[in-house]
């Protein structure tokens, strides 16, 4: 900052208001890169193995377990970073946890796609499970600094939005553009972008005042323990990991696929549906909190509701496997199950009116833990039931037999009944 004064100090303050704009300005910038890379999380948590499940079973040579794998390692590494990211940020500030994220992300992001080597191709999703950590925490921590508290809700909600969008074009959009260019030159494409907005995101962030580094911030266990030591914390941990990671696997693992062999879908209809669960997950998030507050913030009971409904959704898909009633209902109702799993603006105050101020933010990381270790653990699950039965081949595609999907469909349904019992023990009482 250029302080220049005079006898009436006037200049002073000019340069310290333009100073103080242009850091902002700068600050704003960095947001939106930072969003951009939120995008391509997100596109690459839901396009792989999803979008491409048969082509990387053609390509690779391997059998279903070995192709959930590359979404289970995903899941897996980003949950246990969800533990570690809120310290970062705090101690380092969101803009250099974005840009360590970015380069993370960006370096798997290009190695996945220009391999065929599997431990390779496992290591790269690794990276991009950890570059995709370190952005949701980080824009919330930089919106806040930029944004007055009135607007801070519609910032969140705009970062939010763009971010969910990743998911959106992760089907559909992806498999159209298939039709021009192979997956790997799409993905490449995509990780030239992130390197090229990594490179600018480092040129501005020259320019920015940076916080100085907070070495009094440090990892300690009480606030987890605290949290863990409440039975209600435990019961919503259990409902909302089940209830999100049901959903969840099925748009990033095996929804679309399930769409093809079972209900015998063409692959554009299939990922047209997947597509349009993300967008119903984005729109819901805020449909579910807006009917919650009509109904005077009855949070337990809502969330009591969607335990049912999800329970009888996939009570319906089971019994439609077990009778082989191929329709197409189905795919309308796994939009019910994205409708009915946005339920992170119900849970989060709910969290934070159970817990004390000190320890709701550990509360909401080890709920954000929860939720994508489980859809690692149903990920890897999936796939190795896939493969208890021998799979029956349509032209080059492996096509999966009912007795596979009875069986992925039966853990699902199980792990809702288990979801049930948890939502019913939740109390108003905290």
């Amino acid at each position: 900052m250029h302080i220049i004064f005079d006898k009436d100090n006037s200049l002073r303050y000019f340069s310290f208001g333009m100073d103080k704009k242009k850091n902002i300005i700068l600050s704003a910038i960095l947001i939106f890169l930072g969003t951009i890379f939120y995008f391509f999380a997100n596109f690459q948590r839901i396009a792989i193995p999803g979008a491409i499940f048969d082509i990387l079973e053609q390509e690779l040579h391997v059998t279903a377990p070995y192709i959930t794998a590359f979404g289970a390692i995903y899941m897996y590494v980003y949950a246990f970073t969800q533990l570690i990211n809120g310290v970062l940020v705090d101690r380092f500030g969101g803009f250099r946890i974005m840009f360590a994220g970015g380069a993370i992300l960006s370096a798997g992001a290009l190695l996945f796609p220009v391999s065929s080597n599997l431990l390779i191709m496992y290591l790269s999703r690794g990276l991009i499970g950890i570059g995709s950590s370190m952005f949701y925490l980080s824009l919330i921590k930089e919106l806040r600094e930029v944004v007055s508290e009135k607007n801070f809700g519609i910032a969140i909600s705009v970062m939010l939005f763009i971010g969910y969008t990743g998911g959106i074009f992760a089907n559909a959009p992806f498999v159209y553009a298939m039709c021009f260019a192979s997956w790997r030159d799409i993905l490449t494409v995509m990780a030239a972008i992130a390197c090229i907005l990594l490179l600018v995101f480092f040129i501005i962030l020259f320019s920015v005042k940076l916080p100085k580094v907070n070495n009094k911030v440090k990892i300690r266990t009480l606030p987890f323990r605290l949290v863990l030591h409440k039975r209600h914390n435990r019961n919503l941990f259990s409902f909302a990991c089940c209830n999100f990671a049901i959903f969840y696997t099925i748009q990033t693992v095996i929804g679309k696929k399930f769409l093809e062999d079972f209900c015998l879908m063409s692959v554009s209809k299939s990922s047209l549906f997947l597509s349009s669960m993300a967008v119903i997950a984005a729109v819901f998030n805020i449909v579910n909190a807006y009917v919650c507050k009509l109904s005077h913030n009855h949070r337990v009971k809502f969330l009591k509701h969607a335990s049912v409904i999800t329970f009888g959704c996939l009570l319906i898909i089971f019994l439609a496997i077990m009778f082989n009633i191929k329709t197409y209902i189905i795919a309308s109702i796994f939009c019910i199950l994205a409708a009915n799993a946005s339920l992170s603006a119900i849970l989060v105050p709910v969290l934070h009116l159970s817990n004390r101020k000190m320890v709701s933010g550990t509360a909401v990381s080890i709920m954000n833990f929860c939720f994508f270790m489980m859809v690692g653990i149903l990920g890897t699950a999936t796939g190795f039931l896939l493969d208890i039965f021998e799979p029956v081949k349509r032209g080059n595609i492996t096509v999966y037999t009912n007795e596979s999907y009875l069986l992925v469909f039966g853990m699902f349904l199980a792990l809702s009944i288990f979801e049930m019992y948890k939502a019913m023990k939740l109390s108003n009482k905290y």
